[in-house]
This record gives structure tokens, C-alpha cells and sequence, in this order.
């Protein structure tokens, strides 16, 4: 993983997956581990390819999310905020850069809560 600044929001620079980080490898485990839905059904080889997860990159609604926070410091300003499913931190960066008195960022992924520490 490398820091960097995220786009539209120069203020924030976050830990997120670059091509030589070997991210590929983890979506393409994770597709291949995939169910058939039904019996007697194959897995779709053509079918679209699997998605890197949301705590390797600056995802659009959360940057969104953060851009309007930081626009609106108001909004969370002196207020506790929880960001569930928070993959890279980002929304949680953006309420604490805004002047919320507590950030609490919750996420099930493994290594998404790896992300978040490095963001922390």
C-alpha cells in the first residue's frame, strides 16, 4: 500500500492499494472461491471480474460523503460520529479533520481494519 492524496479531497492522504501492491491477487482468490448459486450449475468464467474491495482505494460515495463534510464542518463539528463499514477511513478522516469530538470507524474486513489503522 502507498499514501497518498485522495482526488477532490487534497486535504486527506490515505494508505490505498497501487498496481505493484499484488491487491489483484486477493480479488482474483476471492472470485475463484465463489459458490454456483444452484446445484448442477457452473460458475461463470465470463462474467464480470471480481472488484477490489472498498478499503483498497478511496471509494466515490465515501469521498463524496467526506467532501460534503468537509464543506459543511457543522454538520459533525463537536458530535460523535460512527462510520460503519468505514473500508479506508475515509468519511471517519473527513468528520475528525471537521472537528467532530469522537470518531468511532467500524469495519468487518480483515484487512480493511488493517487499512483503517494505517489511515488512523
Amino acid at each position: 500500500m502507498r499514501i497518498a492524496p485522495v482526488p477532490a479531497l487534497p486535504e486527506i492522504r490515505l494508505y490505498a492499494a497501487h498496481p505493484a501492491s499484488g491487491l489483484w491477487r486477493l480479488t482474483h482468490q476471492v472470485g475463484q472461491a465463489a459458490e454456483p448459486e444452484e446445484e448442477g450449475t457452473e460458475a461463470d468464467e465470463d462474467g464480470p471480474e471480481p472488484q477490489p474491495p472498498y478499503w483498497a482505494y478511496a471509494w466515490a460515495g465515501g469521498a463524496v460523503l467526506a467532501r460534503y463534510i468537509l464543506d459543511r464542518p457543522e454538520s459533525v463539528a463537536g458530535l460523535r460520529v460512527l462510520d460503519l463499514g468505514a473500508g479506508s477511513g475515509l468519511v471517519g478522516i473527513a468528520a475528525a479533520k471537521a472537528g467532530a469530538r469522537e470518531v468511532l470507524a467500524s469495519e468487518i474486513d480483515r484487512n480493511g481494519v488493517a487499512a483503517l489503522g494505517l489511515n488512523a
